[in-house]
């Protein structure tokens, strides 16, 4: 038998999706444990859980009770958590469920947007002690007033991060049905090539512009600990990323990948008054509303302009800000944005004339830009996202070498 090791592995929904899949996951498991290992591993809903739980809530109200709510939806994970346990017993592992409170996870926040605060990891070391394999349930955890609190988007990653940081791991593995992060999406990019290794910095940006991947808040947790965290096909051998405090990689390229989203809403708001207090007032309100500005801007005197990611109603709230500000307001729809990420893009002789050059060429209009060192992201027509992906994509040189 090898030295004894703990491995910190999360599976996605996609990777538990029906009970074969579930079984499959358990015998990977039972040969870790076969070679010597501690595991601890958290899980998602299977497959499409969580929609459904989510649509089952509203045939009974609409809008449902954010507490009711997030009390059905942790209901997911923890079957998962279960019948993977269950699974792990018919091969003969000793394997125990635990929901995120009987892990020792304390969050705070509201419900559906709670945040990890303390991890108490007493109970999982007992349990591993006595040899047994601890499955978590993960995205959800109880707040100091004993009530249970989802974790929003992500949750799941975030939790898997936070018990390796609690149990001392240096490695976390995201467990899912691609094989790591590549230099886009592969569904629009077919010669796309894996990232091998990226820097917490450069995934946070990818993560936060559109790559599905890894939540950025649970690459955020990741740096602040120093746990390095490799994302790998759940069950087919292949090529993973590590996503750790070095990038060999971008010492060789400065331009990492491209990332996209489709749902993007420009906001224009006019007001008739201009100074900073009432701009301030606009963003307040906006957040009281759950509404998060990006690409903000004021480029006239009195204008006031951001867009919105996601798919999300404005209507209601952009409204409401207009008539208590005494403002004009108009959405513009049916927009998408395209990102180049990396790092130094701005150091001469810089990425931003290439990107230009390639929006130009295609004849895509570029209502917003926004540009830092890390990432330099163009809001688009949705139509024009995938054309302006492949494109990018091509003349920054990323594509897989077939040779």
């Amino acid at each position: 038998m090898q030295s004894e090791k703990l491995v910190i592995r999360k599976y996605g929904g996609s990777s538990l999706a029906t009970p074969r899949m579930v079984s499959e996951a358990a015998a990977d498991v039972a040969a870790l444990v076969e070679a010597g290992n501690r595991v601890v591993l958290v899980v998602s809903a299977m497959g499409d859980t969580t929609d459904r739980l989510i649509a089952l809530a509203g045939e009974f109200a609409e809008p449902p009770v954010p507490r009711e709510l997030d009390q059905l939806m942790a209901t997911g994970e923890q079957v998962s958590a279960a019948v993977l346990a269950l699974a792990l017993a018919e091969r003969g592992v000793m394997a125990v469920s635990l929901t995120g409170d009987q892990a020792g996870i304390e969050v705070t926040g509201e419900p559906g947007a709670g945040t990890i605060v303390r991890v108490d990891p007493a109970r999982i070391i007992a349990r591993l002690r006595d040899g047994q394999v601890v499955v978590v349930a993960g995205f959800q955890g109880r707040n100091a007033d004993g009530e249970l609190l989802t974790l929003g988007r992500g949750g799941s990653d975030t939790t898997a991060v936070a018990l390796a940081a609690a149990l001392g791991g240096s490695e976390c593995e995201i467990c899912t049905d691609v094989h790591g992060v590549r230099t886009a999406d592969p569904r629009i990019v077919p010669d796309t090539r894996p990232v091998r290794t990226v820097s917490y910095d450069v995934m946070v940006e990818l993560a936060g512009l559109g790559a599905r991947v890894l939540h950025p808040r649970s690459v955020e947790l990741a740096c602040r600990h120093g746990v390095a965290v490799r994302v790998k096909h759940s069950s087919s051998p292949g090529p993973s990323t590590v996503v750790t405090a070095e990038s060999s990689l971008e010492a060789a390229t400065r331009v990492v990948g491209i990332a996209h989203e489709r749902d993007v809403r420009l906001v224009r708001v006019e007001l008739s008054v201009t100074d900073a207090d009432h701009y301030a007032r606009v963003l307040t309100m906006l957040a009281g509303c759950g509404v998060k500005p990006d690409n903000l801007s004021w480029p006239d005197p009195g204008e006031l302009r951001f867009t919105v990611r996601g798919a999300e109603l404005l209507g209601e709230p952009i409204a409401k800000l207009a008539m208590e500000l005494g403002a004009r307001s108009t959405v513009v729809e049916d927009l998408g944005s395209v990102s180049v990420v990396g790092t130094a893009l701005l150091d001469p002789p810089g990425c931003l004339p290439e990107l230009l050059r390639v929006l130009a060429d295609h004849r895509v209009t570029v209502p917003a830009m926004t540009t830092s060192q890390s990432r330099l992201t163009a809001v688009i027509p949705a139509e024009a996202v995938d054309t302006t992906v492949r494109a990018l994509h091509e003349s920054f040189g990323l594509a897989e070498d077939r040779t």
